[in-house]
């Protein structure tokens, strides 16, 4: 916490980490640039700028055809509307006028979500809405969602209040309220899913329910949530036309004002900012109704209402090319981030509009509310879940071994086919040094930086070596502050030439801001998330920094020989480099190293930063992969898996054998041996 105070009072990361003082010199003396927020910010303005909407129906139609199916492959939608609902009750509660049953249902082959179904007494046929809850603790049963499902239950709409994946009932452990963010969240996409997509899949199956009750109009059906979750009821209604009406309420931003910002995985479109903006997606309702809600005192930059206006002017200018102008409305609340009184208000008189053909919109009062203890609204009393209530941990295992599985029995592509497509994942993009700057030398340090045609500062501090032209490349993913000074000074008795750089936002390449959004949140939430909605793993940006070095080394310094020596994420990050590079007689030893992207267990999952995730990653193949494709002498020193457990020595052995069994079908001289010398 103090030093959390002490950058945001200051504005710069202190170089004293990992529980050692640093003994380095500064690259730069002056007051440090946040080179990667600035990056961002610059990357999200320039492809929002190329964001724009047709001006004729027809090719808007024609956009918009094309703009869900990208939507679809990178969200990995995984829905299946012909799949068994097997829709099982456990429970109910009586209310005044209407009850609630709690309720589970197949939302993907043996996965269940969990529920509460509000009818209405009577026989309908009632119109229908899905209620997609954000952030709160309890999910669908916190206060605040039990009271837009009574708000509408009384009013005569059957409403399904659904858990999100990952969220209530549906957390890793029953009971136990979980995030379900960060890289629990973001594991997802290394076995090729998304936390957005599997919410997505989830409220369209709530569609596929609602409109097999027999007491459900299947016509007029519509969805609203907030925060999160409003943000879940827009991409529903954008992606699945039986919504009629929809009230996303504060959520609605732009995708450019989520860069740099506070939002969660479940918010995240990979590369969705390379070719949509969110009035994009908004548009996509049209020209079914859509009524937007955010908060005068919002306090996250992404759902400003200064925000939502710049997306919902855009979509009108589509509502009105398809003659639907009166089907988009917006209203701005009194109060915070919240669905209040006044926004159930706006919600029922648009919904009467448009759902039942009641009214002309403007608020209507809403009825008494009378909120139900949570334990009642359960669908598994006590956490005796069905075992089908899959986890997000459960979940990346199940997939990550049936992808392991399938390359295990699968004959190994080309190297050239193998580089290829690894590149594409990363979306790596070379880099070229425009400038090299060199400083005066301080505490026998050489200093220089390399200005990159990306934009970015490689800060460098090396030493010439003794003799022969050896030297050692050292990488941490906090920065050349946070490698163990016993280790720089061994080998300099030993003659290298030793050299020591910050990777794209660690040590003086950090971002002061992206640490201070992180908070309590595992380090580079901030930046990992926002590099990725523009198509950019941190990964590929970390492995183009690196073969870069590497080329420096070796046609600046001259270097005969290298030793490259990397940690944590950093140690993943080399491994991509090497994999990709023709880097010849290399030794790298790679320190406290995830050794797959398997995921093996929630606790510990935030071992690593969120750097590490790569979507797809394990499709692809595995860290094995990248090891045996790097031709280097390998020397693995503290391997662990994902949420940190150190290997055993059986499974050591057996990684030894899967990396060397793959050089030799690729044909590479690749070796490996452990070591256990972590300072």
């Amino acid at each position: 916490m103090k030093r959390l105070i002490w950058v945001i009072l200051t504005g710069h990361l202190p170089f004293s980490v990992c529980g050692q003082e640093s003994l380095l010199p500064r690259v730069h003396e002056v007051e440090p640039i946040d080179y990667p927020a600035m990056q961002l910010r610059l990357g999200a303005a320039k492809v929002a700028q190329r964001q724009q909407l047709p001006q004729t129906a027809a090719d808007w139609k024609t956009l918009a055809k094309r703009l869900k199916a990208r939507i679809a492959q990178d969200l990995a939608l995984p829905y299946q509307h012909n799949l068994s609902l097997d829709m099982r009750e456990t429970g109910m509660v009586k209310g005044e006028g209407f009850t609630i049953r709690n309720i589970s249902f197949q939302t993907q082959p043996d996965v269940l979500a969990t529920a509460n179904l509000y009818v209405p007494d009577g026989k309908g046929p009632f119109p229908a809405v899905v209620i997609t809850h954000g952030h709160w603790p309890d999910g669908r049963r916190a206060p605040l969602f039990q009271a837009v499902a009574q708000t509408l239950v009384r009013n005569g709409y059957v409403c399904l209040n659904i858990d999100a994946w990952g969220a209530g009932e549906r957390g890793t452990l029953p009971g136990q309220q979980e995030y379900h963010g960060a890289n629990l969240g973001a594991s997802l996409m290394n076995v090729g899913h998304t936390l957005m997509g599997l919410q997505l899949a989830d409220n369209m199956r709530a569609v596929d329910l609602l409109a097999s009750l027999p007491y459900v109009d299947s016509t007029r059906i519509g969805a609203t949530g907030a925060s999160g979750g409003g943000n879940q009821a827009m991409w529903l209604a954008a992606m699945d036309e039986r919504i009629k009406a929809a009230m996303p309420v504060v959520s609605v931003g732009t995708f450019q004002s989520y860069i740099m910002n506070s939002n969660c995985v479940c918010e995240l479109l990979p590369s969705g900012l390379t070719y949509t903006e969110e009035a994009g997606v908004l548009a996509l309702v049209a020209p079914r109704a859509l009524k937007i809600i955010n908060a005068l005192e919002e306090r996250n930059p992404s759902f400003m209402p200064q925000q939502m206006l710049i997306s919902f002017q855009q979509a009108k200018t589509m509502y009105r090319i398809l003659g639907a102008t009166d089907q988009i409305a917006y209203h701005i609340a009194a109060g915070g981030h919240d669905y209040s009184t006044e926004m159930r208000e706006h919600l029922l008189g648009w919904f009467d509009m448009h759902l039942k053909g009641d009214g002309n919109g403007t608020p209507r009062e809403t009825p008494p509310i009378s909120l139900v203890e949570s334990s009642l609204l359960a669908t598994y009393p006590k956490g005796n879940r069905d075992g089908a209530v899959v986890t997000t941990e459960r979940y990346c295992q199940l997939e990550g071994n049936r992808l392991k599985t399938e390359q295990a029995n699968a004959q190994l592509p080309s190297l050239t086919v193998l580089r290829d497509s690894l590149q594409q994942l990363l979306q790596l993009q070379p880099l070229t040094a425009v400038q090299v700057n060199n400083y005066f030398p301080k505490d026998g340090w050489i200093r220089m930086s390399v200005e990159t045609n990306a934009g970015s500062i490689i800060p460098i501090l090396y030493s010439a070596p003794a003799q022969g032209g050896r030297y050692a490349l050292l990488l941490h993913s906090s920065g050349k502050d946070s490698i163990p000074n016993t280790r720089i000074q061994q080998l300099l008795n030993q003659g290298y030439g030793v050299i020591l750089a910050d990777l794209w936002g660690t040590g003086e390449q950090a971002s002061a801001e992206a640490l201070r959004i992180d908070g309590a949140q595992p380090p580079f939430h901030t930046l990992a998330r926002s590099a990725l909605w523009l198509g950019r793993p941190i990964m590929g940006i970390w492995a183009a920094e690196i073969q870069l070095l590497l080329q420096l080394c070796t046609d600046r310094l001259e270097a005969k020989g290298i030793h490259m020596e990397a940690y944590r994420d950093a140690a993943l990050a080399t491994a991509y480099a090497l994999a990709l590079s023709e880097a010849p007689n290399v030794e790298f030893r790679a320190v406290d190293f995830p050794y797959s992207y398997l995921f093996d267990s929630r606790v510990g999952i935030e071992h690593y930063s969120m750097a590490v995730h790569v979507p797809r990653i394990l499709q692809w193949g595995d860290v094995s992969q990248l090891l045996a494709m790097s031709r280097a002498q390998l020397a693995l020193d503290g391997v662990r898996t994902l949420s940190g457990r150190p290997l055993s020595h059986h499974e050591q052995l057996a990684y030894q054998q899967e990396i060397e069994n793959i050089a030799r079908q690729a044909g590479l001289s690749t070796t490996v041996r452990f070591i256990e010398t972590t300072p």
